[in-house]
């Protein structure tokens, strides 16, 4: 199976480490709700381990992959 995070577009305001996330959840959440990041990929121990979206962004791609 290839890698998945080859294919993923991220800008520096998109990271976040999972204890950061952890501390500042309730920003990053504003920030997807008021369209400020389209979504917040989590990173441990430099390894970019999941991708944090907001419930509209994820019922447009559950959608997608339905009518697909």
């Amino acid at each position: 199976m290839s890698d998945p995070a080859h294919a993923l577009t991220v800008s520096n305001q998109e990271l976040a480490t999972v204890r950061e996330a952890m501390r500042e959840l309730h920003r990053l959440l504003d920030q997807l709700d008021a369209g400020q990041l389209d979504k917040i990929v989590l990173t441990q121990k430099n390894q970019m381990r999941a991708v944090l979206l907001s419930v509209e962004r994820y019922s447009q791609l559950e959608h997608d992959r339905d009518a697909a």
